[in-house]
């Protein structure tokens, strides 16, 4: 298994930043590796399945996620799936001592097949996918 994990922070309040993350069809607004995501069933709750155009080594590699976890305004978990790859992306939303909120993003990436032999030399290419989308976040919520 492959885990990343990043914050981000905001002055924003915890809801408008859960209700913003939590609508999984503007990933692509602030993950530079997702080109687009559709919801195709549910209404944003758990059991709601989006299909994501992901960009991973110059490919695009669809994708399935599924919302599995829908605290508000504290948690959200996705589970997302791929020929090659099965992703659980658990978001953690904290009241940042200061003010504003703090956005816990932790993504576990368990690779499936022949390729699962190789993930020591792709854990490098996931972080930096990882920080990327991290920083994305932080930009896109404090716009």
């Amino acid at each position: 298994m492959i885990s990343i994990q990043g914050i981000a922070a905001t002055s924003r309040p915890r809801p408008e930043v859960f209700a913003y993350v939590a609508d999984f069809t503007k990933v692509a607004e602030w993950d530079p590796g997702i080109r687009s995501s559709t919801r195709v069933s549910g209404d944003g709750g758990v059991g709601t399945r989006y299909e994501v155009a992901a960009t991973f080594a110059g490919r695009v590699v669809p994708m399935t996620y599924e919302v599995i976890e829908h605290a508000v305004p504290s948690r959200l978990v996705l589970r997302g799936s791929a020929e090659a790859v099965e992703a659980v992306d658990t978001i953690d939303f904290q009241e940042a001592p200061e003010g504003g909120t703090r956005v816990v993003y932790r993504a576990d990436f368990t690779l499936k097949g022949g390729i699962r032999r190789f993930a020591f030399l792709m854990k490098p290419l996931f972080g930096r996918l990882g920080r990327k989308a991290i920083a994305g976040l932080e930009a896109s919520l404090n716009r």
